[in-house]
């Protein structure tokens, strides 16, 4: 069963995640460390308002670099309460494939700007109410009223702005979830 809804967030409920809270993943191939990826999460000011501002950064180490450097950076800066987001950074090199974007949300007028630095030019486009970007996304879903209540086999879908679209982003709990856990 798939979950669409309007979502409102209780200002009075504990935030799943506050500043400070920090990540790293280990990307591997086999025992190979093939790079990082972190997640942080740091105040900032939009609009006279304290936000989170979330970074996320990808990047290759070693020997990984010389067959495909990757150096991504991606950030969010949305809203404590609602999770809305107001400004989303995305600047990428993938194996020579870039990218250098702003993206600027109004959710007052369910329109972004989007400035591309690289190819400077600047797009307006229209997005559905309660749009997210890539990294807020993460964010949004984790505070979801929803999420702990849901079942096995049951998805949140959400409105998502990537790539100059936006798409359906769909969280579904599995029908098997494993923890593992290294051996100390």
């Amino acid at each position: 069963a798939l979950l669409f809804l309007t979502v409102s967030f209780d200002s009075q409920r504990q935030s799943a995640y506050d500043v400070g809270e920090w990540f790293k993943f280990r990307i591997h191939y086999g025992l190979v460390t093939a790079g990082y990826a972190t997640l942080e999460v740091k105040e900032a000011t939009k609009n006279n308002k304290k936000v989170y501002h979330a970074i996320g950064r990808g990047y290759t180490t070693g020997m990984s670099k010389w067959f495909f450097k990757v150096e991504d950076n991606y950030e969010s800066y949305f809203d404590k309460v609602t999770g809305k987001p107001y400004q989303y950074v995305r600047k990428i090199d993938e194996g020579g494939y870039t990218k250098n974007q702003e993206g600027f949300f109004n959710q007052d007028k369910n329109t972004i700007l989007v400035k591309d630095y690289k190819n400077d030019t600047n797009k307006v486009f229209t997005t559905p109410e309660n749009v997210q970007d890539i990294v807020s996304t993460f964010y949004y879903l984790r505070n979801h009223p929803n999420v702990d209540k849901m079942k096995v086999g049951e998805s949140i879908a959400i409105d998502m702005f990537f790539d100059d679209e936006t798409t359906k982003f769909k969280l579904k709990l599995p029908k098997r979830w494993h923890c593992y856990y290294p051996a100390f």
